[in-house]
């Protein structure tokens, strides 16, 4: 009933907020673009995505419209939406709505504004639902083997609200409100042991319901949040959450930082990118395991699926050198090509003791990007670990 609800509000948001007529003055381009990728947990999809990219008279972008679709060897055919809309400077409204053969379902609403009152102020929200199938746990710790995966279909709804405050230029104090529910239910993958029967004993098997409350410090030189080429960005925070089950009221709390600098040549043709994140998780067993430090997937470790390692804590460096091959002009869209090997060095730690972070794994890999400056970036990263190699394809960047 609940998730009903939820998929009405966002749906009448979605029409309320996105108007699906090019305006007046607006031009419209398209292009084509495959999408193929092999990743750890949800196996290999082959498909293709058509971005719609809408402009003002001046060339700002204004709205994207990108269906997609996908064939997965475990879920089947999958449709999905994604509907972006910038109104002005620092505002974006995005739905991304996908429904697939077989389990997995999404919709997911995300509004932000960045500059209200003047630039005085900052208000940024999301509700969403969805399943995944295809999702995976190996245990806790860094030397968790391959063949302990198990794998469950994570169901969650979710929400949070964030509002800033300016303390300088680029710089915000920032106060979240999140609550999520997670149901931890029978996997579709087959031949893959189910969690909650593996894992039984470990805290968030059987589901839980978190609300969290975070205070965040943000520093953003940056030319641009979506596509940038130069500047820095630095993030630090501390959050009390609660964990709330049928048999347990847990308190525990996170921490972390997350640092990324874009460092360009005087042409910009190659540009260094850097980024170190941790992330510290303090409260012990009892908390959920989906609410513990991890890493793995398209953002941090990419030659393993999202989540492999999970513990209390968790460290990851990356590096890029983005370089840019050419430009492309595609139905009236100039997009830069560029080519980005890569290094991403993390680990999980249950304790931050001498010699915690002195075992990484390492993934050595290759991005290939196509850009559409401001606001389109499709990339495929291919990286190669310790477990084989993995293909991850997105919409934005790693970092």
């Amino acid at each position: 009933m609940l998730s009903r609800c939820l998929i009405t509000c966002l749906v009448g948001a979605a029409a309320l907020l996105l108007s699906w007529a090019p305006a007046r003055g607006e031009e419209t381009t398209y292009f084509v673009i495959p999408a193929v990728a092999t990743a750890k947990n949800d196996g290999t999809d082959v498909g293709v995505i058509v971005p719609y990219i809408f402009a003002d008279d001046e060339g700002r972008v204004t709205k994207i419209i990108a269906p997609m679709y996908i064939h997965n060897e475990f879920m089947g055919s999958r449709a999905t939406l994604n509907l972006f809309r910038y109104p002005a400077r620092g505002e974006q409204i995005k739905l991304i709505a996908s429904i697939t053969e077989k389990t997995e379902r999404k919709l997911m609403l995300d509004v932000q504004k960045l500059f209200l009152n003047g630039g005085k102020y900052s208000l940024e929200g999301n509700v969403g639902f969805f399943k995944n199938g295809t999702a995976r746990f190996y245990g806790i710790g860094n030397q968790t083997r391959e063949d302990q995966q198990t794998n469950y279909t994570d169901r969650e709804l979710v929400g949070f609200i964030t509002g800033g405050v300016y303390v300088g230029p680029g710089r915000r104090v920032t106060w979240t409100e999140r609550l999520r529910n997670v149901e931890v239910q029978v996997g579709a993958v087959p031949n893959v042991p189910y969690t909650q029967s593996v894992f039984s004993a470990i805290r968030g098997t059987g589901g839980a319901t978190v609300w969290g409350h975070k205070l965040a410090f943000l520093d953003d030189t940056r030319d641009d949040t979506l596509t940038p080429t130069v500047g820095s960005y630095f993030t630090m925070f501390a959050e009390l959450a609660q964990s709330l089950t049928a048999d347990t009221n847990t308190v525990f709390s996170r921490y972390g930082f997350d640092y990324r600098v874009l460092l360009p040549n005087q042409t910009k043709q190659y540009t260094f990118v850097f980024r170190a994140r941790l992330d510290a998780t303090v409260g012990g067993d009892e908390i959920p395991f989906f609410e513990r430090s991890s890493l793995g997937g398209q953002n941090t470790l990419r030659a393993f699926g999202v989540g492999r390692f999970v513990d209390n804590h968790a460290l990851v460096l990356s590096a890029e050198e983005r370089v840019q091959l050419f430009h492309l002009k595609v139905f009236g869209t100039v997009a830069e090509v560029e080519v980005a090997p890569f290094l991403d060095v993390g680990k999980v730690t249950n304790t931050f003791r001498y010699r915690a972070f002195s075992e990484y794994e390492a993934n050595p890999g290759i991005g290939f990007r196509a850009i559409a400056r401001p606001n389109v970036v499709a990339r495929v990263d291919l990286a190669t670990g310790n477990e084989g190699r993995a293909i991850f394809a997105g919409l934005d960047f790693p970092f």
